[in-house]
């Protein structure tokens, strides 16, 4: 087999390590075994002991693997060196359970749990999984609407009177739980004109419905025709001047309304209708209900706030934190108390993160607070710090990043690139040990074209996978 195109680059990892380091590594180029060999680097020339280094990954299954990696390449090391380096590799055999390596959310509960007083929490305080969370969150908001209900049954019946069911409500809640360190705006907008519609869609219904057939065509009304029939009916039982039967007009026509234009009494006014009623959706509707849905949005989230502030009382109250605590409180006590932050800045001089591309913002602000503890240790502003040499090692393939739903963003990860480029370099691992050339032909004529030939703040860039296993005969 050929030397990979990138040896360079895993030269680099194993042996600059006082340079601060972005490493973009595609599937199954072998990044975990470029991190590994980088931590048994470090301890073999003696540029860091085991107590001073956390290596970070996603699930307590890559934990495990990385666990055991290390373990096993730091006794085949040891095995086979003598002298002095062998001293400090059985040393670090001995000292294995001294080195953090875990979860970020492991790696923020530690943390928590030394220094509880400065982070204001309850030293016995329990970790919730996934599971447990969610039952406490949705018990939470039961909670909640039963002591609202009790100081102000008029809070709830009010959303009813424009549409918005508790369900609504609850899926809100549930959203807005996920982004708990935003301040999420919320500024009241102006109702919108709701004559908008009132004064432009009665007389097209009024208008139209004199083309419908007076019996239903063969093969039942098309999609206008039943809307239509559907409105007149709403009109006559109703008031036309109430908004919010406008509004539930409104909605009913949003939607796309494919005519037949034989089902109607003339075909040449059938498609004239058509045609009306889509440009009536384009320069009317639409605007509108944006509008609406703009005014509305600041009422549902001031009514969800105090329920998620109910929510995070009721957990400290419990003892009990959710992932989220953990990043946030462990990222406010990293922020806030510059002696507790030089404190962990001094235990872990060497930070390894794997998975990088599925980071959240707070994960990114943690890692520049502990890595540039030594910039300035009052600096709040992580985006004002910068790495001490050697300090930060970050893995992750942009193109990997499926985790947006949990916060993961790529355009946190493009600037911690940015800032790592300015003070150290970002390194790209693009052979492939696990694929064949077929599949690697296969996946490169399905992607080219595709990706960017250049990162933007919304998309990874497009990398050429080399694959190295021949094809099978």
């Amino acid at each position: 087999m050929n030397e990979p195109s990138d040896q360079q680059a895993r030269k680099r990892i194993l042996e600059e390590l006082n340079t601060t380091f972005l490493v973009e590594a595609g599937a199954g180029s072998g990044k975990t075994t470029s991190l590994v060999g980088r931590l048994l680097a470090l301890i073999e020339s003696g540029t860091a002991k085991m107590e001073h280094i956390a290596a970070i990954t996603f699930t307590n299954k890559a934990v495990d693997e990385m666990k055991e990696r290390f373990r096993i390449a730091l006794e085949r090391k040891t095995a086979d060196i003598e002298g002095e380096t062998r001293e400090r590799m059985e040393e670090a055999l001995a000292n294995l359970d001294q080195i953090f390596i875990g979860t970020i959310h492991a790696f923020c509960s530690s943390m928590l749990r030394e220094r509880p007083i400065e982070a204001g929490l309850d030293p016995s305080f329990e970790e919730m999984d996934d599971e447990m969370n969610r039952a406490f969150h949705d018990q939470c908001w039961d909670e909640y609407l039963i002591q609202l209900q009790e100081e102000d049954s008029e809070a709830l019946a009010s959303f009813t009177e424009v549409g918005i069911d508790v369900s609504i409500l609850k899926n809100v809640y549930d959203r807005v739980s996920l982004f708990t360190d935003l301040q999420i705006p919320c500024e009241p907008v102006h109702r919108p004109d709701f004559n908008l519609i009132r004064l432009s869609l009665l007389p097209m219904i009024e208008e139209a419905s004199r083309f419908l057939p007076t019996s239903e065509p063969e093969k039942g009304w098309d999609n206008l025709q039943a809307k239509l029939r559907t409105a007149n009916r709403m009109l006559r039982l109703s008031d036309e001047q109430d908004d919010m039967l406008i509004l539930t007009l409104a909605k009913m026509f949003d939607f796309k309304l494919d005519v037949k234009q034989y089902k109607w009494t003339e075909k040449k006014q059938a498609k004239a209708i058509s045609e009306r009623f889509h440009d009536w959706q384009i320069t009317v509707l639409f605007p509108f209900l944006q509008s609406w849905r703009e005014y509305l949005y600041p009422k549902v989230i001031q009514f969800v706030l105090p329920a998620l502030d109910y929510c995070r009382e009721r957990r400290l109250q419990a003892g009990k934190l959710n992932f989220q605590d953990l990043l946030m409180y462990a990222c406010r006590l990293l922020r806030d108390y510059p002696e507790v932050r030089a404190f962990f800045a001094g235990r872990y001089q060497q930070l390894m993160v794997d998975e990088f591309q599925d980071t959240d913002p707070v994960q990114a602000e943690m890692m520049f607070l502990l890595t540039g503890a030594g910039d300035d240790p009052n600096e709040r502003n992580w985006r004002k710090l910068t790495p001490n040499p050697g300090s930060l090692f970050v893995v992750g393939d942009p193109k990997q990043s499926i985790y947006r739903f949990r916060r993961a963003d790529i355009s946190i990860y493009n600037e911690v690139k940015s800032r790592i480029q300015a003070c150290g370099d970002v390194l790209h691992l693009t052979s492939n040990f696990r694929s064949v050339d077929a599949i690697g032909d296969f996946v490169n004529g399905q992607f080219v074209g595709k990706l960017p030939v250049r990162e933007t703040d919304v998309q990874a860039a497009y990398v050429r996978m080399e694959t190295n296993i021949p094809n099978p005969l």
